[in-house]
């Protein structure tokens, strides 16, 4: 993908190219859509909570919305992939748009039921990439009809094939969606943008011909397009600019990945991650001297060099002086100068001592829950400020108005944590979800966050109490909720691996032994919560489903996995934070597999969220992003997935919201 952005545009040849955007459209049509071959990050039986943004994906503007403003809109039949190809229901009535040469389609049957055409389930640049299309009247066994549409895909880096199977209603709309498509057909570097290029009169016949059944419109784009509006809609050959910043880039995931502490090998030994750096700075510099100009080549060739220096310098280094990093470092470093130091570094002990300080017991005594990770503090003179001077720390009224106060109230310092504000996440709300997909913010939280902890070791948390005494706040933590089934207290403990995944089955971390971070959250129900447990009746839907899931979660695996967990990054723009991983920004994640239910009598339920039994992807990804925590703010929630209407609006469970997290301040359990 990377080798495609990087690809000159030989189109720019400074000629006519007859696509450009339609006179009735805005002033400002979207930006250049992103060069991959096939923009596509779901196989066809995705979860609806994965969706992603494809046209906003890189902070680009929305394409057009109304129906009439694309070229060509038209209800057809589309074979699904991946697993689903060879289900029982292989063919789904779909809506396709082409715009300029963009081919979308969506997952709804029409286009008066798609709820944001902006949002595509998937998009394929056809200026951009290999295609042929293909015309069949040959009825096949399983197809919906005989008039088949197929467009080949060619992979230009491997030489693989994709395809994309359409079914047609009509003969006629089948020739129309041939011709649209097969304006494109061919490599681009076969002129397909200039008037003398493939299928002269793909133009004149697409003009001519009437809309046909299951075609809402489709209308001849080719005299619509000029050269210099089109240049919008086609990215401009790549610069010397654009490459430096990709050498640079490699540079410095090199750079990570050899400093990162536990989170990756010591030196002189090879990663997936430094082998994929390799891999890309061979192959940009290869391309840069076959077809870059000079200056690129010197930019790409300096890069190189940094590269191979960078690795040079880094295997010379000695084992031992890398082999502690982050947490047991610092904690290294606190016995080796034990404070007497006259350095203004150890001049003043860590959070990590302070902590320890505070035990004052043996290594595995229990302490207070919360002691290890500080709380920010609120704003003299705001009205939870007064509260909390008044009422004390543990007491009833500063846990609810900590609850009820919003970041406006306290004091965003580095490496803290406090309430979060519920409506910052958008959850499913009725009538027909699985129709509408309508999301709207949350309500207040049915939970309470109490404290949160922050724990680095060679073996996870298993459970909260061999480590911790739960906080006892008279009328939070020993409320009677009025059922059996349901305590006052919910404690979320999450294992985020401490070591870099590998690819094959889980890592070490988690249950299987090895470096894992565990946060361990503690939540109370709210006042709100706990009056509406008094008559489930007339309770809310998100507090009857709760009810259900602390009654039922237990024993059914089922329902246990219905519990989602959610991160959101405060300005994520500006956040640094890979591209990739900016995509899933507030998407949730259902925790089934890796869930654990423990229920410790009447007092608490512990759910533990065991990470490393994740995707491969997913824990890459945050491992990737573990060192960038200390850059941003994140808002972590929690609820139970709502799915009939019945069940709906979902409200927030419970959440977090955490000021530049310091993952090497952790408190190190076997230091």
């Amino acid at each position: 993908a990377l080798l495609l952005h990087f690809q000159k545009n030989p189109s720019a040849n400074n000629g006519a190219r007859p696509w450009t955007p339609m006179a009735e459209l805005s002033s400002s049509p979207p930006a250049a859509p992103s060069p991959m071959y096939l923009d596509r990050t779901q196989s066809d039986d995705y979860d609806s909570d994965e969706e992603i943004d494809y046209y906003n994906h890189e902070g680009q503007q929305q394409p057009p919305t109304p129906a009439g403003q694309f070229d060509a809109v038209g209800s057809m039949y589309k074979r699904r992939g991946g697993l689903g190809r060879n289900a029982a229901e292989s063919w789904m009535m779909r809506t396709f748009t082409l715009y300029g040469p963009i081919l979308c389609y969506h997952e709804e049957p029409d286009i008066e039921s798609v709820a944001d055409p902006s949002r595509p389930r998937a998009r394929l640049n056809l200026s951009k990439t290999e295609t042929i299309a293909e015309m069949h009247s040959k009825h096949k066994p399983g197809n919906p009809t005989a008039d088949l549409l197929t467009v080949n895909i060619y992979d230009p880096i491997f030489g693989g094939k994709k395809k994309w199977e359409m079914c047609c209603t009509s003969r006629e709309q089948q020739l129309q969606w041939y011709r649209a498509i097969n304006a494109f057909d061919g490599k681009p570097t076969e002129g397909r943008f200039s008037e003398q290029g493939r299928s002269p009169g793909a133009c004149s016949d697409r003009a001519s011909t009437p809309t046909a059944p299951g075609n809402q419109m489709i209308n001849s784009p080719c005299n619509k397009y000029s050269a210099p509006d089109l240049a919008r809609l086609v990215p401009p050959a790549v610069d010397e600019e654009l490459v430096a910043r990709a050498a640079a880039r490699a540079v410095q995931i090199l750079q990570e990945d050899g400093g990162g502490g536990s989170l990756h090998p010591p030196p002189g030994t090879w990663s997936v991650a430094s082998a994929a750096a390799a891999v890309l700075v061979a192959n940009v510099a290869l391309h840069v001297v076959r077809t870059g100009s000079d200056s690129a080549y010197r930019m790409a060739l300096l890069a190189t060099n940094a590269v191979l220096l960078y690795w040079a310098a880094t295997a010379a280094r000695s084992p031992a002086a890398a082999r502690l990093k982050g947490p047991r470092a610092r904690a290294a470093g606190e016995r080796s100068t034990g404070g007497n130091s006259a350095s203004p570094a150890a001049a003043a002990p860590s959070p990590t001592a302070a902590h320890r300080q505070a035990v004052e017991g043996a290594p595995d005594a229990a302490m207070e829950a919360g002691r290890t990770m500080p709380r920010a503090q609120p704003i003299p003179g705001t009205e939870l400020a007064r509260a909390v001077g008044i009422l004390g720390e543990s007491s009833e009224g500063t846990v609810r108005a900590r609850a009820a106060s919003g970041p406006d109230s306290i004091r965003t310092e580095p490496h803290s944590y406090g309430s979060v504000d519920a409506s910052t996440f958008r959850l499913r709300v009725g009538p027909n979800y699985k129709k509408n997909k309508r999301k709207e913010p949350s309500g207040p939280a049915l939970c309470d966050l109490v404290t949160m902890d922050l724990l680095f070791g060679s073996r996870p948390l298993r459970r909260v109490s061999d480590r911790f005494e739960l906080p006892d706040v008279p009328g939070v933590t020993d409320a009677d909720t009025g059922h059996g089934h349901i305590p006052p207290v919910i404690v979320v403990n999450t294992w985020l691996p401490g070591e870099e995944p590998s690819m094959f089955g889980g890592g070490r971390g988690g249950d299987g032994g090895g470096d894992t971070y565990s946060i361990p959250l503690v939540f109370a129900l709210s006042r709100d919560t706990l009056d509406q447990l008094q008559d489930l009746d007339t309770a809310s839907p998100a507090v009857r489903l709760f009810s259900e899931w602390c009654r039922r979660a237990e024993d059914e695996a089922d329902f246990r996995g219905r519990f989602k967990c959610m991160g959101m990054i405060e300005d994520v723009e500006s956040s640094g934070v890979p591209q990739f991983i900016a995509g899933y920004n507030g998407k949730p994640a259902l925790v089934t597999k890796s869930g654990t239910f423990t229920r410790h009598g009447g007092r608490y339920i512990e759910f533990t969220i065991n990470v490393d039994r994740w995707g491969y992807l997913a824990r890459k990804g945050l491992c990737a992003l573990t060192p960038s925590f200390p850059n941003f703010v994140l808002n972590i929630g929690f609820t139970i997935e709502g799915r009939g209407d019945d069940e709906l609006p979902e409200a927030l469970l419970g959440g977090v919201r955490v000021a530049n997290l310091d993952p090497d301040r952790a408190y190190v359990l076997d230091a």
